[in-house]
């Protein structure tokens, strides 16, 4: 079966789908933090979305800091004007009124940077004014990075559409579109699908009709050799002993129990430097104990709850802080 994204129910499709997953998440709470922010769906993309909407929001106050008797522009001033957003980047606070709109934008942006890569990088990542792809822009991208870290790499300025739309066709294999349906089971809104996709049922061309040997084959008396039978007259069969019923847990689920392990050993060795370092100051004892704890939580919310203590000073926007969610949502998800 085809699909084809229609990009004139996109917004409609984003503020129903934002309106869901909010009714769900202030079910239970007045308000979402940052942490919560980076895992509020499935769709990294959508997350990543929302945080560059806050500090898109956070540079056009700052850019509004200027006085004929202060200099915001000294290396001393923008050193702690960085320092500042980190730290209230970790008191994000809000409630559904606010969340909504730049939920349902993100989702907007996010589906046609996933269906339409071609439309979104000539209507949302170049800047025809400036001729060229703006800056910081890239390290909000988590789908299709291969492809856009290409084309942000190879394009020289001044840069115009037909140009960017030729390097993106002679790219194009590098944005491959995913499945809608599984798509739209990670923002829990396959529900959706007719509204935002036309779909066609693939017609196969009919094989000409061929003639058919039947050979006769001798009927053979059957001969009972199944496992089952060899353990007939009330002796236990190898599918009994693993599938009986008994009371006590299952294969599986013995096996899934066994699996769980400790967040430290789940770590690549990439991961384990980069918290280290960046997160936890490079006190590997600290970061072992800050994992231990969260070792304890139940659920993907009571994690983040545990990491308070620990994240006044972790870059909310970071890669790093983006790569610990994954490790959480690996876990509890």
């Amino acid at each position: 079966m085809s699909y084809k994204l229609k990009q004139e129910s996109i917004s409609s499709f984003s503020t129903a789908t934002a309106a869901d997953i909010c009714t769900e998440f202030f079910a239970g709470q007045n308000k979402i933090s940052g942490e919560s922010i980076m895992a509020l769906t499935e769709v990294r993309q959508v997350n990543s979305f929302i945080i560059e909407s806050l500090f898109t929001q956070w540079q056009s106050e700052i850019a509004r800091l200027r006085s004929p008797y202060f200099d915001f522009e000294a290396e001393e001033v923008q050193k702690a004007l960085k320092e500042f957003m980190n730290t209230l980047s970790n008191h994000i606070n809000i409630g559904r009124g606010h969340l909504e709109p730049l939920l349902s934008k993100a989702i907007e942006t996010t589906m046609l940077l996933t269906f339409a890569p071609k439309k979104y990088v000539l209507n949302h990542w170049f800047d025809e004014q400036k001729e060229n792809l703006p800056k910081g822009k890239l390290r909000y991208i988590k789908t299709h990075t291969e492809g856009f870290k290409l084309i942000h790499d190879t394009a020289k300025t001044p840069i115009n559409p037909a140009y960017l739309g030729n390097l993106f066709d002679s790219m194009s294999s590098h944005f491959e579109i995913p499945e809608p349906v599984e798509f739209l089971q990670k923002l829990n809104a396959e529900d959706k699908l007719s509204l935002l996709f036309e779909f066609e049922k693939e017609v196969a061309a009919e094989p000409a009709p061929s003639q058919v040997f039947t050979p006769e084959i001798e009927e053979i008396p059957e001969a009972k050799t199944s496992v089952a039978a060899k353990h007939e007259n009330g002796k236990e069969t190898i599918n009994d002993r693993f599938n009986g019923n008994s009371n006590g847990p299952t294969l599986a689920e013995k096996l899934q129990k066994n699996n769980i392990q400790p967040l430290e050993k789940t770590l690549t060795l990439n991961e384990r430097i980069m918290f280290a370092k960046t997160l936890f100051d490079g006190d590997q004892s600290l970061m072992k104990k800050v994992l231990e704890e969260l070792d304890t939580a139940n659920s993907m919310d009571e994690a983040l709850s545990k990491t308070q203590p620990y994240n006044k000073k972790w870059d909310i926007e970071g890669d790093e802080m983006d790569a610990f969610i994954q490790v959480l949502k690996r876990r509890f998800n």
